[in-house]
């Protein structure tokens, strides 16, 4: 019977019967005789083995070694047998090598009542081999002591009168009761005296290497180890690595002493009378042992602290590492200085390259500013031999035929419009046909005409502004095709869309006309986009979306036609809303001298107010305009907000009626000295302004700015505003003083 597989270990498979072997049968069987079955055989049963123990080792080594059960015990019997006698041999060996010592005259003068202070392995004569004794050597040394001072061969040969024959035996037979039992020959050996050794004499290079002259000093200190001896990691040689070296220090740094010092004991705990003397005993050699214990891993600690600093290859180890720390260092900066030289040169790559790419931007920039310039330039060059070959043709009319001054200026107007339009390739066309052309003065203006008509038909002028160039007949055209039904509607985005007189634009303000003139006299003609240029300005400073440049000529030419500008600003000044300013302008000055206080106006002053205020009460009576409203007066003004010095009228807001005009008329020194004030200065502010300008006169010296200063002493207030509060109150001395010279 055998097994085709065998449970592995990490597997719970079941052992499997491969095959079932009958033996044959003996040579003189019959086979003609009958056979009779008595039983069945037993069908294979399926177990769960764990591949562990001596038997699965044993079924596992005879599979290996293809042996059966008796070939494999009998094998095992006779490896068994090999090697207790080869033990037995090294035993007998090891014993017949040593040398049994002679007696010492101190032990043969001892008494046996001192038995606990004597040398036990000297008595025996192991003194030198000591604690390496074995278990042979000292049933031998015993026995070949006895023979010799058994006490009665001893009296035999002194004839009976020796007293002391059988001390020297008792302390022998104490000496082997001790060492043949393991317990006390382990408490015995705990006490054994170490030689003290001589630290200086096992520097290396003293006598002998440095680990041949601390080996034996650790293998004495080994057998007190709990480690088994085997494992116990050994000094090695001067070429051991480091770690070989850090191993064998890291055990003795760890040491585990089973060292316990019991056979030092005072007295037996065993002799006491009572419990109480007992447990003192015990208690008292306990300490004592502890204490020992404590001295002893003391000792050994400095040993092993005197062999590390001495050993020389711990010195090589550091100088090693120390070299590796620098070769880690250099080579750290050296991949940093070449990441670094690698970055600078990536970077001045990447500069170089940037400046390349901005020096072509640059001339790229540069070519298409002078392409534009070049481009403006000959625009304005075409433009202005256009208006040269119109002005040669009479501006259309016939020769010697007289123009209006306003006819030409629309002419002129409408003809920079029609330009401003017009592509470069169309000016010089027009340029071209106006400059060969032969024919009159219309025929000319029929070659204007046909690219003022055009440009309608595109929907990128109207024929209001282009109007002198005959597109009426074009504005019905483009008309009826928008009321036809098939024709393609444009989107509302479509320039033509938004160019066509059909579409509604907002009626313009008061204010969008007196910006449109004060536009039209700030950008005259010649400007480029002109008109759209007057747009924007006229939308940046009224806050509306911004008209298109047709609904701005359209408006130009419709004031132009209405009156002259200025008729019509006089007209706008009386119907323009009122704006109250209420931010003071900024004004530059400096102030020389003390500041003045401020005063109340004269009653000259005084009088000559009332009487104009009452002139224009009898203005406003034989008006029949409403009277407005009654301003507030400066008892209707908190005191803490009250002004120190009279707030002078907005010159900003201009006068609206004859009374208003006659309040305008009044001359005041007081007031015509008063610049608009931003915001009202309390007494607390206006004392606090007063001490910081004595606190920092002008011929202050100090860090900073003086303004500075003085402005951090008025809470509230900035140093624009200190310097205008100092201004106003200077002019209002100065208009004091004119007064009062008169």
């Amino acid at each position: 019977m055998g097994n085709s597989s065998s449970a592995s270990k990490d597997s719970a498979d079941p052992m499997t019967l491969d095959s079932l072997c009958l033996g044959k049968a003996p040579a003189d069987w019959d086979y003609s005789q009958d056979s009779k079955q008595h039983h069945d055989i037993t069908a294979p049963v399926m177990e769960r083995i764990e591949p562990v123990g001596p038997q699965f080792l044993a079924h596992a080594r005879r599979q290996l070694f293809k042996r059966s059960f008796s070939e494999d015990e009998a094998h095992q019997a006779k490896s068994e047998a090999e090697a207790a006698a080869a033990a037995q041999l090294a035993e007998d060996a090891e014993n017949s090598d040593f040398e049994i010592e002679p007696d010492h005259k101190d032990d043969l003068r001892r008494d046996a009542k001192e038995w606990k202070t004597q040398d036990h392995y000297r008595m025996l004569g192991l003194g030198t081999i000591r604690w390496r004794a074995t278990r042979g050597m000292i049933k031998k040394a015993h026995r070949t002591k006895v023979l010799v001072h058994h006490p009665d061969k001893k009296s035999a040969a002194s004839g009976g009168n020796s007293s002391h024959d059988d001390g020297f035996f008792k302390c022998l037979q104490k000496a082997y009761e001790i060492l043949s039992d393991d317990v006390k020959r382990k408490q015995y050996d705990s006490v054994d005296p170490i030689p003290e050794e001589s630290y200086s004499a096992l520097k290396d290079g003293a006598d002998l290497p440095f680990t041949e002259a601390w080996a034996p000093v650790f293998e004495r200190e080994s057998r007190f180890s709990s480690t088994d001896r085997a494992k116990i990691p050994k000094i090695g040689t001067m070429k051991s690595t480091k770690a070989e070296v850090e191993a064998f220090y890291g055990f003795w740094y760890d040491f585990d002493s089973w060292r316990t010092f019991e056979y030092l004991d005072k007295e037996e705990g065993d002799a006491a009378e009572n419990r109480d003397d007992k447990r003192y005993l015990e208690k008292k050699n306990k300490a004592e042992r502890a204490k020992l214990k404590k001295e002893d891993m003391a000792r050994l600690r400095k040993l092993v602290d005197t062999a590390f600093a001495l050993d020389p290859r711990m010195a090589a180890f550091k100088e090693q590492e120390k070299e590796l720390k620098e070769a880690k260092k250099r080579e750290r900066q050296e991949q940093a200085n070449k990441l670094k030289q690698d970055a600078d040169r990536e970077a001045a790559l990447a500069k170089e390259l940037e400046e390349e790419r901005e020096s072509e931007e640059r001339l790229k920039k540069e070519e298409e500013r002078k392409e534009k310039e070049a481009k403006k330039k000959t625009v304005r060059k075409e433009k202005k031999n256009i208006k040269t070959l119109v002005k040669d043709a009479n501006y259309g009319y016939a020769k010697g035929a007289h123009i209006s001054p306003s006819s030409l200026e629309i002419y002129l107007s409408e003809l920079e419009t029609m330009l401003d339009k017009l592509t470069l390739e169309d000016l010089e066309k027009i340029s071209k046909d106006l400059g060969t052309a032969k024919t009159s003065n219309e025929d000319k203006q029929k070659v204007l005409s046909a690219f003022a008509q055009r440009l309608v038909r595109d929907g990128l002028a109207t024929t209001e502004n282009l109007s002198q160039f005959g597109t009426e007949t074009v504005e019905r055209v483009v008309k009826k095709t928008a009321d036809t039904p098939t024709a393609t509607t444009l989107s509302p985005s479509s320039p033509s869309t938004a160019g066509s007189s059909n579409t509604p634009t907002k009626e313009w303000s008061v204010e969008e006309v007196a910006l449109l003139i004060k536009a039209a006299n700030k950008f005259p003609g010649g400007v480029s986009n002109r008109w759209d240029t007057i747009a924007a300005y006229v939308a940046l400073h009224t806050g509306l979306p911004q008209r298109d440049a047709d609904d701005v000529i359209k408006k130009s030419k419709a004031v132009q036609k209405g009156s002259s500008q200025e008729a019509t600003v006089r007209q706008l000044q009386f119907q323009k809303k009122t704006y109250d300013i209420a931010d003071a302008p900024s004004v530059r000055y400096d102030i020389e001298g003390e500041v003045p206080p401020v005063v109340s106006a004269s009653d000259d002053t005084k009088a000559s107010t009332a009487q104009a205020i009452a002139a224009a009460a009898a203005v406003g009576a034989g008006s029949k305009t409403k009277p407005k409203k009654k301003a507030p007066t400066a008892a209707d003004v908190p005191a803490a907000a009250k002004p120190i010095a009279p707030t002078p009228p907005t010159a900003a807001t201009p006068p609206t009626s004859g009374k208003t005009a006659a309040l305008a008329a009044v001359s005041s020194p007081v007031a015509a000295a008063a610049p608009p004030a931003a915001s009202l200065w309390t007494t607390a502010e206006q004392k606090s302004l007063e001490a910081g300008l004595k606190s920092f006169p002008p011929s202050w010296q100090g860090e900073g700015d003086r303004w500075d200063k003085i402005a951090e002493a008025v809470p509230g207030r900035t140093k624009k505003e200190c310097k205008l509060r100092v201004k106003f109150l200077q002019d209002q001395a100065k208009a004091q003083k004119a007064a009062a010279g008169k």
